[in-house]
C-alpha cells in the first residue's frame, strides 16, 4: 500500500513540476524530426521528451524482467528434472 502511494505522489510531483516548467518558458521552439519541422510550445517539448524517456525504459525493463524470466523457468526445469533423476535413484539403490 505504502509502494502505491509513493508511486502516486512522485508521478503528481513530477506532473506538477512539468506544470511549472511550461508555465516559467512560454516559448516555442521548432523541432525538426527528419521528416518534419513541427512548432511546438516549450513545456510540451520537455513534457514529451520525458514521456519518451519513460517509456524507453519501460520497455528496457519489460526485456529486462522477461529475461529472467525465461531463465527462471529454464532452472526451475532443469531443478525438476534432477529433483526426479534423484528420487529415481533414490528407489533403486
Amino acid at each position: 500500500m505504502f509502494k502505491r502511494i509513493l508511486i502516486a505522489v512522485v508521478f503528481i510531483a513530477a506532473l506538477a513540476l512539468s506544470a511549472f516548467f511550461t508555465w516559467l518558458n512560454p516559448g516555442e521552439i521548432t523541432l525538426d524530426l527528419g521528416f518534419a519541422a513541427v512548432d511546438t510550445p516549450l513545456g510540451l517539448a520537455f513534457v514529451l521528451a520525458i514521456a519518451a524517456g519513460w517509456v524507453l525504459g519501460v520497455l528496457s525493463a519489460l526485456l529486462w524482467i522477461a529475461r529472467i524470466s525465461a531463465d527462471r523457468r529454464r532452472l526451475r526445469a532443469q531443478l525438476k528434472n534432477t529433483s526426479a533423476g534423484l528420487t529415481v535413484r533414490d528407489e533403486r539403490g
